[in-house]
């Protein structure tokens, strides 16, 4: 129980403060690159492109300021969700993706979002989760009571824009796929890990 309490407090402090400062900034020095920044910033190259307008990566200006994450100028990609549908978001990322690299966990909570967004999806994290015949640990009562640190970290990092898989709306492993016929209509954007993502 006090591990569930425990985890439970830092996925909160996670998800609820993305950055301590409210300020935080990069400016552009000789040698930097976006990917270099971004690896020290923890955040992925193309989202920080994308929140800073960066049209060609290659090409950074010496001087400009870079907006960083945690800054107060940085997308709150939070508030459209309740505490209860972030901590689910890192269940199921959990119970899906335990063992799969960091990425590959970013990538299960992208397809849950992308659903969301979608129009051939449930409109909240939770409908989607328990949409019926599409999320095994949710049907069958497996999911885990608690996240793990890294299912936190990657239900943050997905909730904060990230998005490994372009896109996609499907995962699943090919080598436990139970209906392979369903999968071979779906088109495969990615292999992250075990996983095939799919639209």
């Amino acid at each position: 129980m006090k591990a569930f309490v425990l985890i439970t407090a830092v996925l909160l402090l996670m998800l609820v403060s993305p950055g301590a400062a409210s300020d935080y900034k990069h400016v552009v020095e000789p040698g930097d690159t976006l990917y270099g920044i971004a690896q020290n910033n923890d955040v992925c190259w193309e989202l920080l492109a994308e929140r800073n307008g960066i049209k060609e990566p290659t090409q950074l200006q010496i001087g400009n300021v870079l907006i960083l994450p945690g800054s107060s100028q940085w997308e709150d990609a939070f508030a459209d969700y309740t505490e209860a549908d972030k901590i689910l978001l890192a269940r199921i990322i959990y119970a899906e993706a335990r063992g799969e690299c960091l990425e590959g966990q970013i990538a299960v909570g992208a397809v849950v979002l992308n659903r969301v967004k979608s129009d051939e999806f449930p409109d909240s994290i939770q409908e989607v989760v328990y949409d019926p015949g599409q999320f095994t640990p949710a049907e069958n009562g497996s999911l885990p009571r608690s996240p793990s640190d890294a299912s936190a970290t990657a239900a943050a990092r997905a909730l904060a824009g990230e998005d490994p898989t372009q896109g996609a709306l499907y995962f699943y492993n090919p080598q436990k796929t139970n209906n392979r016929s369903f999968w071979e209509t779906r088109q495969v954007i990615r292999r992250i890990g075990n996983h095939n993502f799919a639209m």
